[in-house]
């Protein structure tokens, strides 16, 4: 046998020695998950704003904008300035100033206490301070 033989002859000897002597656990550089996706979709958190959101496009966005900025709008024939949720006036109005404005109308606004609830009224109140006031 040349040596050049018996050389790579030992080589792959001990490599496979060397490999029979590890603990069994595999290192690579893949992380792997924590849970499975089931289990991470199962315990997602639910946006809390997501039923107000819906409401606000429902209700709201027709008049308001989908930003709440208001502006010149016609409504039934008739062109109405609607004030802007996200500044002016409506910054200092309280919560109950807007669960008021919204359930019993206010100006040229319909009253909405028969079309939504209390709860999604002060959904809604949430929703505007999150989503256009920042609050």
């Amino acid at each position: 046998m040349t040596s050049a033989k018996f050389a790579a002859l030992i080589l792959v000897v001990g490599c496979f020695a060397t490999a029979c002597n590890t603990s069994g656990t595999l290192t690579t550089n893949h992380t792997q998950p924590s849970a499975s996706p089931a289990t991470a979709t199962a315990t997602a958190t639910p946006d809390p704003s997501a039923e107000a959101r819906l409401d606000f496009r429902k209700n709201c966005e027709d008049c308001h904008g989908d930003r709440g900025q208001g502006g010149p709008v016609e409504i039934e024939g008739r062109k109405v300035k609607v004030p802007s949720l996200r500044d002016g006036h409506a910054l200092n109005h309280t919560d109950e100033k807007f669960v008021k404005q919204i359930s019993e109308g206010d100006d040229e606004m319909p009253a909405f206490k028969d079309k939504l609830s209390a709860e999604e009224i002060n959904d809604l109140v949430r929703f505007i301070r999150k989503e256009f006031q920042g609050k």
